[in-house]
């Protein structure tokens, strides 16, 4: 009897842990094995950026500390964006407001390379330190006042390895 019993008990406490909760987390990773644009901490950049609107201003540029990391120190790299950046109205039918976006100040344009020197972003050579930090900038492309309503833009960069 008392076998019994302790098969039921432990049964019992088996049938207590069907109880227990699964937690599933999606890991994504997007693999360049050359280069990579991050944060000057490492990390990721932002998935989003809010720009802050002061009336009579119009929206307030916003600027992120970067590193590239490469492989290839002594190369340099080519930076360029996809298409013109701009913000679109998701609530009105308000008038696009374009964006203007630099990397360490140089102008970043859809149709056209900007050159950094790899003696300029590794200047000691060493690939796990990644670059010296340098600014990347989104504004307005001319401060001033939109209309009303939440806007929606993607500022997409591609960076490529010099030969």
């Amino acid at each position: 009897m008392l076998r019994k019993l302790a098969v039921v008990a432990t049964a019992s406490i088996v049938s207590f842990s069907a109880f227990a909760v699964q937690k599933d987390i999606t890991v994504v990773a997007d693999i360049d094995p050359t280069l990579e644009l991050l944060q000057a901490d490492g990390s990721a950049l932002p998935a989003t950026l809010r720009m802050n609107y002061v009336p009579g201003l119009g929206l307030s540029p916003q600027s992120l500390q970067t590193k590239i990391f490469s492989n290839a120190v002594t190369k340099g790299v080519k930076m360029r964006l996809v298409n013109a950046p701009v913000l679109v109205s998701t609530t009105t039918t308000a008038a696009d407001i374009p964006l203007k976006v630099s990397y360490n100040t140089q102008a970043l344009s859809a149709t056209s390379d900007v050159t950094l020197d790899a003696a300029d972003l590794f200047p000691a050579a060493a690939a796990g330190n990644g670059s010296v930090a340098m600014p990347l900038q989104i504004a307005q492309a001319t401060a001033g006042i939109a209309a009303a309503g939440s806007y929606q833009g993607v500022v997409s960069i591609v960076l490529t390895q010099e030969p």
